[in-house]
């Protein structure tokens, strides 16, 4: 395959300032044009951002932006619709809804519970159900299956590995019943069947219109094969992020899964394409890059079988690091408290400064929350991609304080700590069911601890009332 319509844009720019800004000059400035063209882009997040950036290039000028799609979720009615017309690949799509989560992990539990072998709790089994549920995923994403599941441990291993296997029995036997007696096949499942409907699709019928598929790293091999068929299209073109072109061949060959740059490898090689052949994305041409600072990047992300390399070259006398280094700043700060407190002053002296943006990449979700909650108090608020957990919501909190008041049998502290919350009110206005709280610390609640349960509590209310 000719390496023309593969592109890639480079680290250290912003990846979708310069994929809008190429879809436009695509575009010739037709407004119609653009919304003939499809862009695929790997989630539905990358869909909102490149929105978002198609309104900045606008410039507050109306644009109808293309058809983006997430390649994680194609819609799967429309593909069935467009398969119906072509002989041959009609019912292609004819498949199971997907089972939601919470459905499947429901399921799994159970299944788990059945097992005579096994003597787990509850909340244990829905543990190992999570991790049944990211196993079968895992399966599916890599187009393989569970029939050979028994041939993997030899009769020379241990009894433990026996076990395991006997376990995993549940996902190989029991599951695809339990899924035909649903009507349901796995999410993973049913993304791939349609990844593969869509790739069929184009092969035998290819869009007149553009199609571009960008931000997509191929690490599915559903989704390998879908932008193997669209950088074959007539006007189809594949936008690599951050392909590294610099690295040399010996940690190119070495890299392996955990790697960043691994998907992007297989995907080269299964299309037969030279990375070095790969083009920058015409947008980029013009823009300032920071070649130090991307041979910084390939030395810290250089396999660990070709570290040897980090030596600087024989003669050298300076350090030859330091313009790789400039502009990098390293603070060390003694608690999670003050380091959150320094990101935050950072990220607000960046945004007084007109035109400067500023952004948080952490994988710490603590570090996270506490830089956002610094913010607030200047009235800044950031978006935080990665969300917040149920847990840490008012309802959450209290569904929290509910259960372990449950499980503590409404123990003086647990029991206090529910009906003190502020979703706590019994029913009734929150002035009265507090007054009813601070009377019932006061009469049972301070004094010895009541029997456990409801009945305790209320055996020692009787008393109480008796005293009086």
């Amino acid at each position: 395959m000719s390496a023309a319509t593969l592109f890639t844009i480079p680290s250290g720019i912003p990846f979708v300032d310069l994929l809008a800004t190429g879809i436009l000059e695509q575009g010739g400035g037709d407004p119609l044009a653009l919304n003939a063209m499809t862009v695929l882009l790997p989630n539905r997040r990358a869909c909102r951002a490149l929105r978002e950036a198609f309104l900045r290039q606008g410039d507050g000028r109306p644009i109808l932006p293309p058809r983006m799609s997430p390649l994680g979720d194609l819609d799967a009615d429309a593909l069935d619709f467009e398969l119906e017309e072509l002989p041959g690949l009609a019912g292609l799509l004819e498949i199971p809804p997907a089972l939601s989560d919470a459905r499947r992990q429901a399921l799994l539990t159970r299944l788990i519970l059945a097992r005579r072998d096994l003597a787990l709790t509850a909340d244990q089994a829905a543990w190992l159900a999570a991790e049944l549920a990211r196993l079968i995923d895992q399966v599916h994403t890599q187009g393989l299956a569970f029939d050979r599941l028994a041939d993997l441990v030899p009769e020379a291993l241990a009894e433990h590995w026996r076990l395991t296997v006997a376990f995993l029995g549940i996902v190989s036997e029991a599951w695809p019943r339990v899924l035909s007696a649903e009507g349901a096949i796995d999410k993973a499942d049913r993304r791939n069947r349609v990844l593969r409907a869509q790739a069929e699709l184009w092969r035998a019928k290819p869009p007149s219109e553009p199609v571009i598929a960008a931000g997509s790293t191929g690490s599915i091999p559903a989704t390998a094969a879908l932008l193997e068929v669209v950088a074959g299209l007539p006007g189809g073109a594949v936008v690599l992020p951050g392909l590294d072109r610099a690295m040399d061949d010996e940690a190119w060959a070495a890299i392996d899964e955990s790697h960043p740059q691994f998907g992007m490898r297989e995907l080269l090689a299964g299309m037969g394409v030279d990375r070095r052949a790969v083009a920058d994305w015409p947008a980029v041409a013009g823009r300032r890059l920071f070649p130090d600072r991307s041979r910084l990047v390939t030395q810290v992300m250089r396999p660990a079988a070709t570290t040897e390399a980090w030596r600087p070259p024989p003669g050298a006398t300076s350090d030859v690091t330091a313009p790789m280094l400039e502009g990098l700043e390293r603070i060390d700060c003694p608690t999670p408290q003050e380091e959150a407190g320094v990101i935050a002053m950072l990220m607000r002296e960046a945004l007084e400064a007109p035109g400067r943006t500023a952004a948080l990449v952490t994988p710490d979700r603590r570090l996270a929350r506490r830089a956002a909650v610094a913010l607030r108090r200047w009235g800044i608020a950031v978006d935080d991609s990665g969300g917040r957990p149920l847990a840490e919501t008012p309802v959450g909190a209290f569904l929290r304080l509910a259960s372990a008041c449950a499980v503590e049998r409404t123990a003086p502290v647990a029991l206090l700590a529910l009906l003190k919350h502020p979703l706590a009110a019994g029913g009734q206005s929150p002035g009265r069911f507090r007054r009813a709280v601070r009377a019932l610390e006061r009469a049972v609640l301070r004094g010895p601890r009541p029997a456990p349960g409801l009945d305790g509590l209320q055996a020692a209310l009787a008393a109480a009332d008796r005293r009086q």
